[in-house]
């Protein structure tokens, strides 16, 4: 039973009781277990605890003198980074008023005291793993909505994801006439660096610039790639002179990066526009047409 808790890390569980010999013989047999232990000998201590390491499991004393196991328990499961740990009680207290109230207060289990060895491990270990497991799920699952939503190159929002935000933020603009903002970005001349370089090169030259784009950005902009050396920013509720002097900063900044070859120098044109009516397709192909305008007036610079 030792070894077969988690191959992955090795859990921690918080054990919270006023009796320092309780604290020894639970550590002890945890420890036995393969489990890592921390200790706290009341309630505040015990969220303060939990709060700062974050622990797979928390044994929690009903009868405490500051603060008692009911209301401990409610503390944790409101607070935000705590209210997911799973709870255990350890009582003497085996009235069903008692152990419903735990219930209620977020418990998930109760072992009686004075325990027994064998039941503590197996209960123990069953949360432990049931909240090793939920954990794994939630990693997974936000890994499976970053790929969903967001390039693989780059790490901006892809082309899918970019192209729904605009429909919505066109709904929004229409329905309560918050300005809308676009711009259509293309590096310059990114053939011939491809051809000159080699495209690993081009790849980097991508993520530099994403990079380099995302930090030029307010938290309510959207950038995501449009394709191949292509990029687009929503700008939301942002008039045309914003998103122009947003985008004027981005194509600076452009010019401003370092490379390998000091002589390289790689630039951005851009076509920005401000949506009056225009459905989707009507006003990418506006901020499309200006960026062309942008690249056959010289290029390195933005059209609106």
């Amino acid at each position: 039973m030792k070894n077969n808790i988690n191959a992955l890390k090795q859990p921690l569980v918080l054990i919270v009781d006023d009796t320092i010999e309780n604290l020894q013989v639970l550590g002890s047999i945890l420890k036995a277990e393969n489990y890592k232990v921390a200790v706290a000998t009341g309630g505040n201590q015990a969220i303060a605890i939990a709060n700062e390491i974050n622990p797979d499991l928390v044994l929690l004393d009903v009868m405490m003198p500051d603060v008692n196991g009911f209301e401990t328990c409610k503390n944790l499961k409101s607070i935000p980074t705590t209210k997911e740990i799973p709870v255990i009680f350890l009582t003497a207290k085996v009235e069903n008023d008692d152990i419903i109230k735990g219930f209620k207060m977020g418990a998930v289990d109760y072992i009686t005291k004075p325990f027994n060895s064998y039941e503590l491990k197996a209960r123990v270990k069953t949360h432990v793993e049931l909240k090793i497991s939920r954990d794994l799920l939630k990693e997974k699952n936000e890994l499976l909505e970053k790929l969903s939503t967001k390039d693989g190159l780059t790490g901006l929002y892809n082309y899918r994801y970019s192209t729904d935000a605009l429909a919505r933020l066109i709904e929004e603009n229409s329905r309560y006439g918050q300005p809308l903002s676009i711009a259509m970005f293309d590096i310059d001349d990114f053939k011939k660096i491809n051809d000159s370089y080699g495209h690993l090169f081009g790849d980097g030259v991508l993520v530099k610039i994403a990079s380099m784009i995302e930090n030029s950005l307010r938290k309510t902009d959207i950038a995501g790639r449009y394709g191949g050396e292509e990029f687009i920013i929503l700008y939301a509720h942002t008039a045309l002179e914003g998103a122009v002097e947003s985008t004027k900063r981005i194509i600076e900044n452009t010019q401003k990066l370092k490379w390998n070859d000091k002589s390289l120098k790689i630039t951005m044109s851009a076509g920005v526009c401000q949506r009056k009516d225009e459905d989707i397709s009507a006003l990418i192909r506006k901020a499309d047409s200006l960026l062309y305008a942008a690249k056959k007036k010289g290029k390195n610079t933005a059209e609106f």
